[in-house]
């Protein structure tokens, strides 16, 4: 269930004060996590790279709680479960928006995503993003780069509080494989010590991906 914070008791009241009204409240952070294992995994078991990595990233949200919070009406909710929108490209290299939801399960995740990239393909696309649907992390996939560096497009007046996770194009160094991601979260929510947080959570799910 659902929950509100008390927010004459959080530590972070002043923060969250601070960073409300902001023009563009929210921060980015870009760092490589190493997908060396989730790479041999997937190739072994023949599994969709793509959908494991946007499984281990939706699964972290999950189990990490101030991915969970959301403003909303002068509140802090936190929501019981998170469930993954993420860009698809379309046949004509435009884009749309696809609902991937949240299994717990990542062969089960695996199996309705694939249920949902058929359906895209079969026609069921939508440029809607769900305005009214908070529990959600909008991903987006960049495959054809590596980069350093990422920016979110926002709306004017910025009236969310949804996180934004973007992840690149993986690349060997030495023995390992790095891949960038990109994390954007709204500042009177989260600081840099829980990006760095959630980056080291990432991090443990993507080295234990087949056991999951």
């Amino acid at each position: 269930m659902t929950h509100f914070i008390n927010l004459d008791t959080w530590h972070r009241k002043d923060q969250y004060e601070l960073f409300l009204h902001y023009e563009q409240p929210f921060f980015n952070v870009c760092a490589h996590v190493d997908v060396t294992e989730a790479v041999k995994m997937c190739n072994e078991q023949k599994r969709s790279f793509f959908l494991s990595t946007l499984f281990a990233a939706i699964d972290t949200a999950n189990h990490y709680e101030p991915m969970r919070y959301r403003i909303e009406n002068n509140k802090v909710r936190v929501y019981a479960q998170l469930d993954a929108s993420c860009t698809v490209l379309n046949k004509d290299h435009s884009f749309s928006f696809c609902d991937f939801g949240y299994s717990p399960q990542l062969s089960l995740f695996i199996e309705q995503g694939q249920r949902k990239i058929s359906a895209h393909k079969a026609g069921q696309k939508s440029l809607d993003p769900q305005p009214s649907k908070n529990n959600v992390v909008h991903f987006s996939v960049l495959p054809w780069l590596h980069f350093t560096s990422f920016s979110n497009p926002s709306p004017i007046p910025r009236q969310d509080s949804i996180p934004k996770i973007v992840m690149g194009k993986y690349q060997a160094y030495g023995d390992k494989i790095l891949m960038p991601v990109s994390v954007d979260v709204h500042h009177s929510l989260m600081d840099g010590l829980h990006v760095g947080e959630y980056f080291a959570q990432l991090q443990a799910t993507l080295n234990r991906l087949d056991s999951l």
